[in-house]
């Protein structure tokens, strides 16, 4: 049985920026897009409804052609939100091309619980590629309609770059429940969820797939991998969440851009593909070398390893007492929110106190090594607060 982890760090580093105020409507932030009228992109694509909140104002959401109005949204929220702020940005849209695409005003609605009516907060306005930010006076949500009501003049398009509703938590987020078999875009998957560790397989033209993480309040971040007869080995990162009615909704990302949606409804027919609850790290070693343990969890700007990150180091002890003549490199990664300096000196701290803890459970030292990289390996775009989150993680890899 493992004690609760008491790693203390040595050394206070570089101070850490102002921490960002959170949005409700961010993925990361345990937010479902639920439904949404059309849009002129499709999935995570150019102008998709996506954009319209993943924290990137690089790119934003279009209306489909010849629907400049009526654009109309509904986010359901992890749990209850005091919303003080609301942003809207059309900076960075194509008022070049299409003048008056910028949107000009945007109502917004709230429900206070999941089915409840909409109360309207009021219509808000914006210029054209410009950025407006109105108090919301502590409005409380759970659900969130936004109607978007007209433009600067353009007929036939509207745009909006980003969305932003900033605010803290009122309630304690729901435990996630992941588990089950899913009809995805890519093949029937089965989640099996053990406390906050996930694992699982999926059928997609592939000899064999899977899919190993941990949940994080309302989301779970997992690591895929196909083991392709024709191409090889493919991997990379994905994030899930169940929306209230079921349905699994997520994104994937492979060579650390975004890559699609990851979807599907639950289902009675689990795929051929057997999940393995153990073994899955040391297969991962074994096909690239290198595995992403999304189960070791620290606090914001901390290199304590807090104490549900127990199942993921023991799974790592264990896999290393199959091989014993393995030798890991424990890599701290970082998103970009920070200075260098910090992330740096924050990822080589986290690193080396995974190192620690390894050590006083009985790995010798000398099959260990430990390397903070910062942000100088991302396996997601840093532009939006999911892909952010991807980067925030221990790695290991095989030294040769």
């Amino acid at each position: 049985m493992l004690t609760a982890l008491t790693l203390l760090s040595l050394t206070a580093g570089p101070a850490a920026p102002k921490a960002e105020r959170l949005d409700a409507l961010d993925f990361d932030n345990g937010a479902i897009l639920v439904s949404e009228s059309g849009s002129y992109g499709s999935e995570v694509g150019g102008w998709s409804a996506w954009n319209l909140a993943d924290g990137d104002p690089l790119l934003g959401w279009c209306s489909a052609d010849g629907a400049p109005t009526g654009g109309t949204f509904v986010w359901d929220l992890d749990t209850t939100w005091q919303l003080d702020t609301f942003v809207i940005s059309t900076e960075n849209v194509q008022e070049d091309g299409y003048p008056g695409i910028s949107a000009n005003t945007v109502d917004l609605f709230v429900s206070e619980r999941e089915g409840a009516a909409f109360t309207k907060v009021g219509s808000f306005n914006v210029g054209r590629l410009a950025k407006a930010s109105s108090p919301l006076k502590g409005i409380k949500a759970k659900q969130v309609k936004l109607v978007v009501t007209s433009n600067h003049g353009n007929a036939q398009y509207t745009e909006i770059a980003e969305v932003d509703l900033l605010g803290s938590r009122l309630g304690t987020v729901p435990p996630i429940q992941l588990g089950g078999d899913f009809a995805t875009n890519y093949g029937a998957l089965k989640i099996i969820q053990d406390g906050t560790s996930i694992y699982g397989c999926y059928d997609y033209a592939a000899k064999s797939s899977l899919i190993w993480g941990s949940v994080e309040g309302r989301i779970a971040r997992v690591t895929w991998q196909e083991d392709n007869a024709e191409s090889g080995v493919r991997e990379g990162t994905a994030t899930f969440a169940v929306r209230a009615d079921g349905q699994l909704w997520g994104v994937w990302y492979e060579h650390g851009q975004l890559a699609g949606l990851w979807t599907g409804p639950k289902s009675d027919t689990p795929p051929v593909c057997t999940p393995q609850k153990r073994g899955t790290l040391s297969r991962l070693l074994k096909t690239s070398g290198r595995a992403v343990l999304y189960g070791i969890h620290f606090a914001s700007a901390s290199d304590v390893p807090l104490t549900n990150s127990g199942p993921a180091l023991e799974e790592l002890v264990a896999a290393m007492k199959e091989d014993p003549s393995v030798r890991l490199l424990i890599e701290g990664h970082t998103d970009s929110t920070n200075t260098d300096a910090f992330n740096l000196d924050l990822s080589q701290r986290r690193s080396k106190a995974v190192v620690d803890w390894l050590t006083k459970h009985g790995v010798d030292p000398k099959r260990l090594e430990a390397k903070g990289f910062g942000r100088a390996r991302p396996v997601a775009d840093n532009a939006s607060a999911q892909g952010r989150a991807l980067n925030r993680r221990v790695e290991v890899s095989v030294l040769r």
